[in-house]
């Protein structure tokens, strides 16, 4: 090895120094040809910012295996700890395990300069001089590996400076840590055995000993593979030249060729050294080559034979690339662009090599196995190594090299700093990107398979907007994803409140009572008279006239200018009193001498007598509900919602009474949470909800509970079939993450697209309209978007969380005692609190999940090219390098009051 030294800035080999750098990755799925050409330009120029005299760079594209054992633990550091949590949560780490996932991080290696003399002397008959001294100062113990702190000094201000332009650049780099470069050098020698466990001790510098340390094993030079050998377990690894491009690749409809390794079923990474040449020294370059191009062109036609169509493709992408160096002032590339693939044994190893190579001949690159030299591209792909195999030099232009799009992901929902859950150096460097890694929910479907986690709650510690929409026609899969999201909020010890016009999540009670939890459904319709009197909506005689104004706009949305005066004037005097009610501004309008006031209190009366509406109508009880700690379901039980495509004027008088109270309700629900403590996570769930922010008054309530969740840690999900009403600018600037199940309908389609942020391209409608059930478009918190698939993890869970009514029917969840046991949940004692009227629970019992399944021997290597570890250990094994969450050792003895 000819690295020395290395720290959070630069990396010292025995002649050069380098700075590595961390760049994130861009979701590219959903994009369109013109974004696409402005990501492969800012990568240009990006890259064409790096202005060193004959700049050297490695572009290193490494995959990560998913550390699902960590991103449990500190996921579990975010509940409660309270019964029927660690359960699901060994439950669901089990299945994250199982799958088997990995992660993309892509490095940018950059050659600063020459350390000295030796530099200049590290070739040649002079190399052989040194190499023979410095063999004798290690005998004798003489030499001196150590690294001046000026030289340091020196090197660090260049790699500060490239930091900051490239910072700066569309590219966002960031410099690569200390520990990210260790795990770079461990992963080499790792293959597919996983990657061994990091030091406990956090090094900022690594000195030649300490490297050394990094590469230890065994690794056996073949023909075409290399046998490697660690304390881990052994695997073969196989590097890949590409030795031929088509002279013309079309971008952006064409496929980027760096990305278009990831659409394998297994992990392919990238090693691509390249030296980037001057535009005037390239310019002569392709210059002989076209004056050699266009002699063969002259002695063709001097034979009267026709000029062969390969041969003038090569002069026209030649002339093509001249004009471009002259005219654009660009760097040319010199590139060794190598890739490597990985497998538990060699025959795998060998079916992918081959698959990998097939892959690439469909867009007409040629691929090659380099034979016999492997141990030399193992060497190279080492970071500050210097390109050992010089066959299959590509000369290309800048453009090409960012038309590969190397940083494009698939990647989607919740991401930790530094883009991978705990890899090492994202605490150090992801100040400005704080919070975790929500639950599981499911996985993507595009271009390649990625671990899909979300938390609504995420949004209100990075200060973003708190509002999610959900949105598709009927039997898409929204509903079963509000429930999975109210199932993993509640499990965590958040506070929900669900508005459930239909009833769906009813059965969710049952279960969160089963597993240990406080959970209610509160029907609204056998509930004490006055409870939605808007009257009661706040402390202050504004807010209250505020309610009571908008409710009865509600209700009479095509009020004349005589009507709506008399109404305010009666809620202003009924206001004032003592326990003021709607029903009393009734009786006051029906008590006035004015017409208009007399007959809008016959239209308020006659409504007031219908279902339900003594909710709202007749004077509060003055109940009180206590929210904290609880899942709290209410039900509207005949309900009579208009159809989504109905205009609010042409509601009938029923309708507009169900809206009214909807709204009511979700008012309610607001200012149940509002007085609770505001450190306290909480959620509201409003399904139907087209039918509030459909109209003004009810648009209103999403900026109000998405400003309440900034500074309230409160979460607003709103499941709807009509996008068209969540794209008022209001509501739409309050959204921060959207899930869109199937819809076929022209307009919605049109809506939908408008809601996720991308264009309403053919293609992107087709992919909408063809979503198959639980599957669904998803734009994140960070504005990716790709199409996602629910995983509900167990055919259990998928009884609990299915609304069709035709299937099955759910089993009884039976009640547990394990869970009553836990070091870190509090007395049950939800049995003996008071309940409100009409409200009803599940089950008292505390109860446990079903323990997960354990995943067999083959489980992670079902694909004939996919999987991973061969003959996989389960979760909690020490090889691995993982903790036990339970599993396993439930039985043995009860999990623990700290992280696992």
């Amino acid at each position: 090895m000819s690295v020395r030294y290395f720290d959070d800035f630069i990396l010292l080999t025995e002649t050069h120094a380098w700075a590595y750098y961390r760049l994130p990755t861009h979701a590219y799925e959903f994009t369109t040809p013109g974004e696409r050409e402005a990501l492969a330009i800012n990568i240009t120029v990006g890259l064409a910012g790096i202005r060193l005299p004959e700049a050297e760079v490695h572009l290193r594209v490494v995959h990560h295996s998913y550390p699902a054992a960590q991103w449990a633990a500190r996921l579990d550091a975010t509940s409660d700890g309270g019964p029927g949590w660690r359960d699901y949560l060994d439950e669901m780490y089990r299945h994250v395990w199982a799958k088997d996932f990995w992660a993309k991080e892509v490095y940018l290696g950059v050659r600063l300069g020459q350390r000295g003399m030796r530099a200049q002397l590290s070739g040649g008959v002079f190399s052989q001089f040194i190499n023979a001294y410095r063999t004798s100062e290690q005998a004798l113990g003489l030499n001196d590996e150590a690294v001046s702190a000026g030289e340091i000094a020196r090197w660090t201000e260049q790699a500060e400076r490239l930091g900051r332009s490239l910072a700066g650049s569309a590219l966002r780099a960031r410099h690569a840590t200390s520990d990210e470069l260790a795990w770079l050098f461990r992963h080499a020698l790792a293959g597919a055995a996983g990657d061994p466990p990091a030091s406990a001790v956090r090094r900022r510098t690594w000195g030649a000993g300490e490297i050394e340390a990094l590469l230890e094993g065994q690794v056996h030079n073949g023909r075409t593979l290399l046998h490697l050998e660690q304390a881990e377990g052994e695997s073969w690894a196989a590097f890949l030249s590409f030795s031929r491009f088509p002279d013309v690749m079309s971008f952006p409809d064409g496929e980027p060729w760096l990305h278009f390794a990831d659409s394998l079923p297994f992990p392919v990474e990238i090693s691509s050294r390249m030296k980037f040449i001057s535009p005037a020294k390239a310019s002569k370059d392709v210059g002989r080559r076209l004056a050699h191009a266009r002699d063969m062109d002259a002695h063709i036609r001097e034979a009267g034979v026709d000029l062969p169509l390969a041969l003038a493709e090569q002069l026209e992408a030649a002339r093509m690339l001249e004009h471009g160096i002259t005219k654009e002032r660009l760097p040319f590339v010199y590139g060794w662009h190598r890739l490597s693939v990985a497998a538990p044994t060699r025959e795998l190893c060998q079916r992918r090599v081959e698959a990998l190579v097939e892959h690439y001949r469909d867009i007409g690159i040629d691929v090659v196995n380099s034979t016999g030299d492997q141990f030399s591209l193992l060497r190279e792909s080492l970071p500050g190594e210097r390109v050992h195999l010089s066959s299959y030099v590509q000369r290309q232009p800048l453009y090409t090299i960012a038309g590969g799009v190397p940083t494009a992901t698939v990647s989607l929902g919740d991401q930790a700093a530094g883009g991978t859950v705990g890899h090492a150096g994202a605490a150090e460097a992801g100040a400005e990107n704080p919070g975790w890694v929500g639950p599981y929910i499911g996985e993507t479907l595009g271009r390649a398979r990625s671990v899909v986690h979300f938390d609504p709650l995420l949004a209100a510690v990075r200060n973003r907007p708190t509002a999610v929409a959900i949105t598709g026609e009927p039997g898409g899969g929204k509903t079963t994803l509000a429930l999975l999201l109210i199932l993993q909020l509640a499990l965590r010890g958040v506070t929900v409140a669900v508005i459930d016009p239909k009833g769906d999540a009813e059965p969710l009670v049952d279960v969160l009572t089963a597993r240990g939890r406080k959970a209610r459904v509160l029907p609204l319709g056998s509930a004490a008279a006055g409870l939605l009197d808007p009257f009661s909506f706040g402390d202050e005689l504004a807010t209250r006239r505020t309610m009571a104004t908008e409710t009865l706009r509600l209700l009479l949305p095509r009020m004349s200018e005589e009507r709506e005066s008399a109404m305010i004037q009666a809620v202003a005097a009924v206001a004032g009193r003592d326990r003021p009610s709607l029903g009393k501004v009734v009786r006051h309008l029906e008590a006035s001498s004015d017409p208009a006031s007399t007959n809008l209190g016959a239209v308020l009366h006659s409504m007031s007598e219908m279902r339900l509406a003594r909710l709202c109508f007749s004077p509060t009880a003055g109940q009180r509900i206590d929210a904290e700690g609880w899942t709290t379901v209410f039900t509207l039980a005949g309900l009579t919602l208009p159809d989504a495509s109905v205009h609010r004027e042409d509601f009938s008088y029923e309708q507009r009474l169900s809206v009214a109270l909807l709204y009511l309700v979700s008012q309610f629900a607001r200012r149940l949470l509002n007085g609770m403590d505001r450190r306290m996570p909480k959620a509201i769930f409003l399904d139907e909800a087209w039918a509030i922010t459909s109209t003004p008054e009810g648009a209103k309530l999403v900026p109000e509970v998405s400003r309440m969740g900034r500074s309230r840690n409160t979460a607003l999900i709103l499941v709807s079939q009509n996008a068209g009403d969540l794209l008022a600018e209001q509501v739409t600037n309050c959204i921060s993450s959207v899930f869109a199940f199937r819809s076929s309908e022209r307009v919605e389609v049109a809506n939908v697209m408008a809601l996720l942020g991308v264009e309403a391209s053919p293609e992107h409608r087709a992919v909408l309209r063809g979503l198959g059930n639980a599957e669904c478009i998803f734009r994140d918190l960070e504005g990716r978007v790709g199409r996602i698939g629910i995983d509900l993890i167990s055919d259990e869970m998928r009884r609990w969380l299915d609304t069709n009514p035709t299937h099955n029917q759910r089993p009884v969840p039976a009640p547990a005692d394990s869970v009553a046991g836990h070091a870190r949940a509090e007395p049950d004692g939800a049995a003996g609190a008071p309940q409100p009227a009409g409200v009803t629970s599940g089950p008292g019992p505390v109860a446990t999940a079903r323990p997960a399944e354990q995943p067999t021997e083959g489980s992670r290597e079902s694909q004939p090219l996919g999987g991973g570890v061969f003959q996989a250990r389960p979760p909690g094994d020490p090889a691995r390098g993982t903790q036990p969450l339970g599993g396993e050792l439930r039985q043995a003895r009860p999990l623990t009051a700290g992280p696992p």
